[in-house]
């Protein structure tokens, strides 16, 4: 049987999935070096040496741990990220996405506490758009929103991990109260007790960074499935995969993906995609296992065909 005839559909799909993990590689390295500038800017009180904020002053502020947070996420997904364009095919661990996900939470609930109650006391171009703030305020929270929602929808994220993603949030809360309310040793450069008294304050911004938490994870979840259901779709209903048995469906399947390995690389066999196939040619009673073995039967055929090309 020749399969020659089906593969532009796959070769497709991956192009969508380099496109992908080009635009990973992209955001999450222009995340990192804007942290670099922006934490640069704080550090030698560059253009802001009359701000509490400058210098060490910086590692008090929310803002910094978050977007520091934010950046040492995307660093962890960049080698994932590279692999998958070199490979054509990535799946993030779960658990950097969850880590993102703390990362997007964080910065965005510093965008939006600096575009509502910052900029209602210093004004929007002072708050948003001046020095390590255009940054750490403005250019990151977009930036990781956009890649956490859209790029890296790898993992569907559950409502208790909501309360994860609120940790730094939660502790850096008991540490600013106690410095600013109870020590008085840092100025109050949240206005906590600006607009209303500090408990009230408190309590908003409790709500809010639940609020966006919950958004985020909608958003989030919202793409993955999405993305999901186009998978299964492909797998499960297009005449791409439209073969006698199961077992031709495998061998097409080891042929194509074989074509994409490159020597040294890791074998691996695609457990999400075998199980799809098992399920549209009804082979629910063969043991994975077997079909398991029949893909990496197949793959290393093929390996030590195209070697021989």
């Amino acid at each position: 049987m020749t399969f020659a005839m089906k593969d532009k559909p796959i070769v497709k799909a991956r192009r969508i999935n380099k496109m992908r993990f080009i635009s990973g590689i992209a955001i999450s390295s222009l995340v990192i070096v804007m942290t670099f500038v922006a934490l640069s800017l704080s550090l030698t009180d560059f253009f802001q040496s009359e701000s509490s904020e400058a210098g060490i002053g910086a590692f008090k502020m929310f803002t910094t741990i978050s977007n520091i947070i934010a950046a040492i996420a995307a660093a962890m997904c960049l080698p994932f990220q590279i692999d998958g364009l070199r490979r054509d095919r990535c799946k993030l661990p779960a658990w950097i996405v969850k880590m993102m996900y703390v990362g997007a939470t964080g910065v965005f609930i510093t965008f939006f506490v600096a575009i509502t109650i910052i900029s209602g006391y210093q004004g929007f171009v002072k708050a948003m758009l001046t020095n390590s703030k255009l940054f750490m305020h403005t250019i990151n929270p977009l930036l990781i929103t956009f890649l956490f929602v859209l790029v890296i929808s790898d993992t569907r994220i559950k409502f208790s991990y909501s309360f994860v993603s609120l940790i730094p949030v939660a502790i850096y809360m008991v540490v600013y109260l106690i410095m600013v309310i109870v020590l008085k040793q840092w100025n109050d450069h949240y206005y906590t007790n600006k607009f209303f008294p500090w408990p009230v304050s408190m309590l908003l911004i409790i709500s809010i960074s639940f609020g966006v938490s919950q958004l985020l994870r909608f958003l989030h979840n919202l793409t993955n499935k999405h993305v999901d259901e186009s998978i299964q779709k492909y797998y499960k209903k297009s005449p791409d995969f439209e073969f006698p048995t199961i077992k031709d469906a495998l061998a097409f399947l080891a042929k194509t993906e074989a074509k994409f390995y490159h020597e040294g690389d890791d074998i691996y066999i695609p457990v999400d995609i075998v199980k799809m196939l098992s399920d549209r040619y009804g082979a629910e009673k063969v043991p994975l296992d077997i079909l398991y073995d029949i893909y990496l039967e197949k793959y290393l055929i093929s390996i030590s065909d195209n070697h021989e090309k």
